[in-house]
């Protein structure tokens, strides 16, 4: 006999269908009520919705440096004895966090995580041969035998990050223990490596630090000086550099965006809020870093990208450079470009910049820009058969296509290469945008309209992109 009892469907909506979706449930719920609780991570996750994911990581390096300064190093909190008196348990931890870190950098780069795909550039060697310094420590202690050690050099020498890929240790799997003083030599990277491992199996600074004893505007500002002055004393060579004061702009905009989500989670009063925000900063300036370059030096670099082995790539590269010169793009606005994103009937860009804000460039069909990317577009729509839709894409040696979308280390390394080609000097990405804005204000644009083509919020940013020099005020002269 048929049930003719209405089934109310909020009962399956709210019902997880299985225990592990009820445990993926709750672990999400957990963090999300552990995020809002931490003012630095609901304040770093709100830039997700204003802010690229490059703005969202430097806030995060940022402050776990911060945090890391005021509690000291993570490695010194880790129980290293027992972690290499059970080796297997210890490369499962080396296996998740390398995965874990694959997982950040794949988000990072706007890509989807394949574990099917090689897992490249995690920095793998340097944190093996930083374990193999902690275990030679452990050892001159008396707290390793010679087999051990011997044992986990054996296991490093075959270590394999895709013999086992379904590891099932979380970040925080492993609890602190008071500060030990571990004294061990490091090289830099390894040193960075054995910290962020160290950071996974307790958690990140950022996530252990209790920030609100530090939202307090006394301390808050003497913490900056000391955090600041500390970084000065650390610049290798004879001569100390002050630091810029964007650089503590930067960090004293960070720590009020904490102390604004430390309000909002009724964490501090509205009067501690103000008094942090009322700090100031010592006045100053610095030229920006951007090098000018004339047309006449991208004719050269244009010269010396086209001539290479390898046609297919001389041509993209050739497009990127004139694409970041007339088109003033950034780095990450040139790798996310997608195919149907360029207009060439119209002579136009669609562009996603930052903060999520759509801009469209225009260029002329006389450009270089236009000629360049005629050349590419044409040996990109002969491989029509790739399913992605990267204008720019990777470029094996045999002259073919990957599916693969170029990442802004890629833009990073093509520039570097130029002196290696034979180009006069260094040059970096964004030299080519601070170059147009440049040659854009010396044809008579007006500040408000380059502002617009540049994707810049503010006319004050465009105004530090302006690399015009002396030469050009000789024919300023007042008049009547």
């Amino acid at each position: 006999m048929p049930n003719n009892v209405p089934i109310d469907p909020r009962s399956f909506s709210l019902r997880a269908t299985s225990l592990r979706q009820q445990t993926e449930l709750a672990q999400r719920v957990n963090q999300i009520q552990y995020a809002s609780s931490n003012p630095a991570l609901s304040y770093i996750n709100s830039l997700a919705a204003t802010d690229t994911t490059g703005g969202q990581a430097n806030a995060r390096y940022t402050l776990e440096r911060l945090a890391r300064y005021i509690m000291g190093d993570s490695f010194q909190l880790i129980d290293w004895k027992v972690l290499f008196l059970d080796q297997t348990k210890l490369f499962d931890a080396v296996r998740a966090f390398l995965i874990l870190r694959a997982k950040q950098k794949a988000k990072m780069k706007n890509q989807f995580f394949s574990a099917e795909l090689p897992l490249k550039n995690l920095q793998v060697k340097p944190l093996l041969n930083a374990l193999m310094a902690v275990a030679k420590m452990l050892h001159s202690e008396k707290i390793l035998s010679l087999s051990e050690v011997s044992e986990l050099e054996d296991r490093i020498a075959k270590f394999k990050l895709s013999d086992s890929k379904k590891v099932s240790l979380d970040q925080g799997w492993l609890q602190p223990n008071p500060p030990q003083f571990y004294q061990f030599e490091l090289t830099t990277q390894s040193r960075v490596m054995l910290e962020a491992f160290s950071c996974f199996c307790i958690r990140s600074c950022i996530e252990r630090f209790d920030w609100i004893p530090l939202l307090y505007a006394p301390v808050l500002q003497s913490t900056m000086q000391s955090f600041l002055m500390e970084r000065i004393e650390n610049t290798l060579g004879d001569q100390k550099k002050s630091y810029a004061p964007a650089t503590a702009d930067n960090l004293l905009r960070m720590l009020r965006g904490v102390a604004q989500h430390a309000w909002l989670a009724e964490l501090i009063s509205v009067e501690t809020l103000e008094r942090i925000k009322a700090i100031k900063l010592p006045r100053g300036s610095r030229q920006s870093s951007g090098r000018y370059l004339s047309y006449q030096e991208l004719d050269h670099i244009s010269a010396l990208t086209l001539d290479q082995k390898n046609k297919a790539k001389a041509l993209r590269d050739n497009a990127i450079f004139w694409l970041m010169y007339e088109a003033g793009l950034r780095r990450a606005e040139v790798v996310s470009l997608n195919i149907y994103d360029i207009d060439m009937e119209r002579c136009q860009l669609r562009v996603l910049g930052k903060g999520n804000k759509e801009r469209y460039v225009p260029f002329s069909t006389k450009s270089d820009l236009y000629q360049s990317m005629q050349q590419w577009l044409f040996i990109r729509q002969q491989n029509s058969h790739l399913d992605k839709p990267a204008l720019f894409c990777t470029i094996n040696r045999y002259q073919a296509l990957t599916h693969q979308r170029l990442t802004t280390q890629t833009l990073n390394d093509l520039c570097k290469g130029l002196n290696k080609k034979g180009f006069n000097r260094i040059v970096s990405p964004h030299d080519f945008r601070h170059s147009v804005a440049t040659n854009l204000l010396r044809s008579g644009f007006d500040l408000l309209l380059v502002s617009k083509f540049m994707g810049h919020s503010s006319i004050t940013t465009t105004q530090r992109y302006d690399r015009r020099t002396d030469d050009d005020l000789k024919g300023v002269i007042p008049g009547r």
